[in-house]
C-alpha cells in the first residue's frame, strides 16, 4: 500500500459507516464517485511521479516541521495523505447532505496536495501577511521537550507568565533568563518554533522527574511526559479517533433549511449551502472545523469574546465568517445566544470542560429550543475526561499520546512537533463530527451531540501506525529511515525523493551516473551537491522516481506558478489556502 492507498483507506474506513443508511443496507453510491489525487488543484502534470515526502516538501510542511533545526524535515507519519482521507470524507459527507436536500453533486474531488496546504495554511497565511501576527523571537538553544536527569522526556504547558516563572525558578532558572524566554514560549502556536535558552534545558536535566512533577504542582502547571506508541497501545480504551456521535432526546427538526435554488447557468449550490452554524470558538481546533464548514456553503457565524482571538491568527482561521459580539459569560449575552441558536442548524464550541453545563448552554438544554440541532463540543482530553486536570492543549496532547514517538525516526530522540498536527486532526475530526450529526438528522429527524477533541485528532493520525504497510517500516511504532527518507542537501537547497521497493534503486543510480551499493551514502550525499534541487527534481522525475525541491520560502511559495492556483487572498492581506474540494 502506498500513500495514495492511505488516504483512500482513510476514507474508506471512517466514511463508509456514516453514509450507510442503516445497518442492512449499503453505503451512498457517492462512494464511488469521490476523486482522490496526489495534485490536483495545482499546475503540476498529474502524470508526475508523486509521494507523501513530494506532497509535504512542495506544501511548505518540511520548512515548518524543520525550522528549529535550521533544516527541513520531514514528517514520521504521512500527515498528507491522511489529511487527504478525512478531508475526502468531508467531501462525501457534505455532497451526501447536499443530495438529500436537492443540491445535485455527482462528484467530489480532491486531492493529498491541497490536503498539505491545508496542514501548512496557518504559517504560509503568517509569512504572507503584511504584518507579523507576533513578535519575531528566536532564542538560542534548543526547542522542547525537555529531558530531566534521569532520562524523563516531558513538555509544560501554562497561560500565566507567573507559573511559568515559578517553575523555573523552584528549578534554580535566572529571572532575566525567564524574561527573555516567557515571549518565545508564548508564541510558539503562532510562530512555528520555539527554540528556549540552554539554562532551561540545563536546569531540567539536573533535577529528577520527581522534584519536575513537584514544582509543577506547587506552582499548577501542567507537565506531560512524551509517552510511547508501546505505552499508549497498551492501554484500554483506545480508538482510532472517531467521533462520538449521540442522539438528542428532543423529537423533532426543529429549524428547515431550505437548499437555495440554482438558476439555470449558475453552478450548483456548496452543499452545505442554507446550513446555519453558531461557532463560539477560539484558538485553532473549533475555529478551523467552522472555516471547513464554511469552506462547504455553510452560513457559519462565530461568536467573538471581548478579548477577540489571536490577532492575525485569528483573522486567519475566521475568515469569511460573520461575526456576533456576544458576551457568553453574562446572563443576557447566554440569552441573546440561545435565540441565535434556535434558528441555527449546528452550535460548535470548544469551551473548557463545564462551561457549558455552568452557563446552562448544554446539548440536552438547547434541544428544547432547536430540536433538530447538531451539537458539537470540541475539548482536549475527550473521551479520557480524568485528564481535565491537565490543559488539555496541542502540545500536552501530542506527548501523552505517543505522537512524539511515532512522529520522529527510530535513530533519533522523540520531539514534539511545532506544526499544530493535535489541533488540526482534531479539527478535520470535529468536522467530521458536524457532518455525520448533519446526515443523521436528515434521515432520523432529530438532534444529535458530536464530542471530539485533540485527543481524538492524535489517535485519527496514529491510526496509520498499525497497519500492515506500516509493520515493516517501524520498530515499536517509531519509523525506520535510511539517508534517502530525509531530505537530501544540494548545491543550493533541499531534495525530497521517494524510493518504491526493487528496481527504483537502480533507477537511481542510472539517473545519477553512480552504483548505488550499501555502505557509500557519503558519495551519494556528495553526488547530490553537486547540482541544484531543481536539476535533480528534473532529472530523477524524468526517470519516473517523485522527487520534489523542498520549498522553504512560503512567501515565494504562494506565487509559483504551479501553486498559485491553491491559494488566494484573505481580509488581513495574506494568502490562505482555498477550499480542499471540488463538488460537480
Amino acid at each position: 500500500m502506498n500513500e495514495m492507498d492511505l488516504a483512500q483507506k482513510v476514507f474508506d474506513i471512517r466514511v463508509a459507516p456514516w453514509l450507510a443508511a442503516s445497518a442492512e443496507q449499503s453505503a451512498s453510491p457517492l462512494l464511488e464517485s469521490v476523486d482522490i489525487s496526489w495534485y490536483g488543484g495545482s499546475r503540476i502534470p498529474s502524470a508526475n511521479p508523486a509521494s507523501e515526502a513530494v506532497m509535504q516538501a512542495l506544501s511548505g510542511l518540511m520548512f515548518v516541521n524543520g525550522a528549529e533545526a535550521g533544516r527541513p524535515r520531514r514528517f514520521g507519519l504521512d500527515v498528507a495523505s491522511a489529511a487527504c482521507g478525512l478531508l475526502a470524507g468531508h467531501g462525501a459527507l457534505a455532497a451526501e447532505i447536499g443530495r438529500s436536500r436537492g443540491i445535485d453533486i455527482e462528484t467530489v474531488r480532491t486531492s493529498v496536495l491541497r490536503a498539505a496546504t491545508i496542514l501548512a495554511g496557518q504559517y504560509i497565511g503568517e509569512a504572507t501577511s503584511p504584518e507579523d501576527w507576533a513578535p519575531s523571537m528566536r532564542g538560542s538553544g534548543s526547542p522542547p521537550p525537555f529531558a530531566s536527569a534521569d532520562g524523563r522526556l516531558f513538555e509544560i504547558e501554562t497561560f500565566d507568565p507567573e507559573r511559568w516563572a515559578g517553575f523555573w525558578r523552584s528549578l534554580g532558572v535566572d529571572g532575566a533568563v525567564l524574561g527573555r524566554s516567557w515571549p518565545i514560549f508564548q508564541y510558539r502556536y503562532v510562530k512555528g518554533h520555539c527554540v528556549l535558552p540552554g539554562d532551561l534545558h540545563i536546569a531540567a536535566s539536573s533535577a529528577q522527574w520527581s522534584q519536575i512533577r513537584a514544582a509543577a504542582d506547587e506552582f499548577r502547571l501542567s507537565l506531560s511526559p512524551l509517552r510511547t506508541y508501546a505505552e499508549v497501545s497498551a492501554e484500554p480504551g483506545w480508538s482510532a479517533g472517531h467521533p462520538g456521535l449521540t442522539p438528542l432526546a428532543a423529537q423533532g427538526r426543529g429549524r428547515s433549511a431550505p437548499a437555495p435554488a440554482s438558476r439555470p447557468g449558475d453552478a450548483h449550490p456548496l452543499p452545505l449551502s442554507g446550513i446555519r452554524v453558531v461557532e463560539a470558538t477560539t484558538r485553532v481546533q473549533g475555529p478551523l472545523a467552522g472555516l471547513l464548514l464554511r469552506m462547504l456553503g455553510a452560513e457559519v457565524t462565530w461568536i467573538e469574546p471581548p478579548q477577540g482571538d489571536i490577532g492575525g491568527m485569528g483573522a486567519y482561521y475566521h475568515r469569511g465568517k460573520g461575526r456576533a459580539a456576544v458576551n457568553v459569560a453574562r446572563p443576557e449575552g447566554r440569552d441573546q445566544l440561545r435565540e441565535m441558536i434556535a434558528e441555527s442548524d449546528v452550535f460548535l464550541h470548544n469551551w473548557r470542560p463545564g462551561k457549558a453545563g455552568e452557563w446552562g448552554l448544554t446539548a440536552e438544554e438547547l434541544a428544547r429550543v432547536q430540536p433538530g440541532l447538531v451539537f458539537a463540543e470540541a475539548s482536549g482530553w475527550a473521551p479520557h475526561v480524568d485528564r481535565d486536570h491537565v490543559l488539555g492543549t496541542e502540545f500536552m496532547v501530542q506527548a501523552y499520546t505517543g505522537l512524539a514517538d511515532t512522529n520522529t525516526p527510530d535513530s533519533q530522540r522523540p520531539r514534539t512537533t511545532r506544526v499544530l498536527l493535535c489541533d488540526i486532526f482534531g479539527a478535520l475530526v470535529t468536522c467530521e463530527g458536524v457532518l455525520a450529526g448533519l446526515l443523521q438528522r436528515e434521515r432520523r429527524n432529530h438532534g444529535w451531540k458530536s464530542e471530539t477533541s485533540l485527543l481524538c485528532g492524535s489517535m485519527a493520525l496514529q491510526s496509520q501506525v498499525g497497519s500492515h504497510r506500516e509493520a515493516s517500516r517501524r520498530t515499536a511504532g517509531r519509523p525506520r529511515w535510511d539517508l534517502l527518507d530525509e531530505p537530501l542537501e544540494t548545491a543550493d537547497g533541499y531534495l525530497a525523493i521517494t524510493l518504491a521497493e526493487g528496481a527504483d534503486r537502480r533507477i537511481l543510480g542510472e539517473a545519477l551516473g553512480m552504483s548505488l551499493h550499501d555502505g557509500n551514502d557519503e558519495r551519494l550525499s556528495e553526488r547530490f551537491r553537486e547540482a541544484p534541487a531543481a536539476h535533480w527534481e528534473k532529472v530523477l522525475v524524468e526517470a519516473g522516481i517523485p522527487a520534489a525541491e523542498v520549498l522553504c520560502d512560503l512567501d515565494a511559495l504562494v506565487h509559483d506558478e504551479r501553486l498559485a492556483p491553491l491559494f488566494e487572498p484573505f481580509e488581513d492581506g495574506g494568502q490562505a489556502p482555498v477550499a480542499p474540494w471540488v463538488f460537480e
